[in-house]
């Protein structure tokens, strides 16, 4: 019989065969646990996403939220594109819009501005109400601190009247390429709507005193009720969770004014007095957060940037609620929310 003549192999081929199957072994490997640790980290991405869902459903209202962080741009969000009211919320675009006229040379942070009769509504409070008279004098940076610091609306609609009207507010965003925000009116034509008195304008005006009727009237349960809905469901002054936080990533990041405008802005937003059960309500003591509030009856929001510990970077938190729940329960929904966002943040690594 003639048997084949193939030798076998050598001791350098089995080598090679093994270091190449160990290659191959180790190649497999490293894959896998690369693809385990994406897996573990999308995996703690929707853990957030579940917390946040979680939170909304046990909530008796209907929750907008957006949290970005601004080293990684990793979002986690809620409702991102749906309207919401702004509310005092709207003063952020104000700022923005009058710190940018400060940048073109038309406005000076130190420019006197005179109040005029007319200009103080009495029943919408703050320092200016407190404080002041026609005749008095106050500079843009001090309206911008009462504006933002205390919410003050007196303060918001003679900014808004010396920035050339709330349509000039709403050509700034576009300007800037910010979608989903709109500015429509000033604070008493948007609070006089709210009260019942839908036909107030600029054209129709609202004085002082007729605003200051108009908020002490009363008003049945059902009337009330009404007029929520039509204020919940009026597209003017709202904005997305997106957009409000589209336009404060533009403002850290120096985007939206020059770099002392921008810092004027972060240093008056991070003296905010109003809302500290919201987005810091839960937070570590001392965390820096920069952020402005807004309360219409039902609507209750807080945006603004929460700075993380060791240099971790900024986040961007922007919570919008629409609910009849208690003002505990509604301040405690934001906490919830922002703490999630910032402890993801911080302990969970971008890829």
């Amino acid at each position: 019989m003639h048997e084949s003549a193939t030798s076998p192999p050598s001791r350098h081929a089995i080598r090679r065969s093994l270091l190449r199957a160990f290659a191959a072994g180790m190649v497999l490997l490293l894959s896998c646990a690369v693809s385990q640790a994406a897996d573990l980290t999308r995996d703690r991405a929707d853990g957030l996403q579940r917390e946040l869902e979680r939170l909304a459903s046990t909530f008796e209202g209907t929750v907008g939220f957006q949290a970005i962080d601004l080293r990684s741009g990793r979002t986690v969000q809620l409702n991102p594109d749906t309207g919401f009211p702004m509310a005092s919320t709207v003063k952020v675009p104000v700022a923005v819009h009058i710190l940018g006229l400060v940048d073109e040379g038309k406005l000076d942070l130190h420019q006197p501005i005179p109040l005029r009769e007319g200009d103080i509504y009495p029943s919408m409070g703050g320092p200016l109400d407190t404080h002041l008279t026609p005749g008095s004098a106050v500079t843009i940076r001090d309206l911008l601190h009462m504006m933002l610091t205390v919410s003050d609306n007196n303060a918001t609609d003679i900014l808004i009247r010396v920035g050339g009207g709330a349509g000039a507010v709403d050509a700034r965003m576009r300007k800037l390429g910010v979608a989903g925000i709109r500015v429509d009116r000033y604070i008493w034509e948007m609070l006089s709507h709210y009260l019942g008195n839908l036909e107030a304008s600029p054209r129709k005006p609202v004085s002082p005193a007729d605003y200051a009727r108009l908020d002490m009237a009363k008003r049945s349960p059902d009337e009330r009720r009404r007029l929520t809905r039509l204020y919940h469901g009026d597209p003017r002054d709202t904005s997305t969770p997106a957009g409000m936080a589209s336009l404060f990533r533009l403002i850290w990041e120096g985007k939206a004014l020059q770099a002392d405008t921008t810092e004027v802005l972060k240093a008056i937003l991070r003296d905010c007095r109003t809302g500290q059960g919201r987005i810091k309500g839960l937070l570590p003591d001392a965390t820096p957060v920069a952020h402005k509030t807004g309360t219409v009856g039902e609507v209750i929001n807080d945006v603004g940037v929460i700075t993380l510990p060791a240099g971790a970077g900024d986040v961007v938190v922007v919570a919008f609620l629409q609910s009849g729940e208690s003002d505990q329960a509604r301040d405690r929904m934001i906490a919830q929310a922002a703490r999630a966002a910032y402890d993801y943040f911080l302990f969970v690594p971008a890829n």
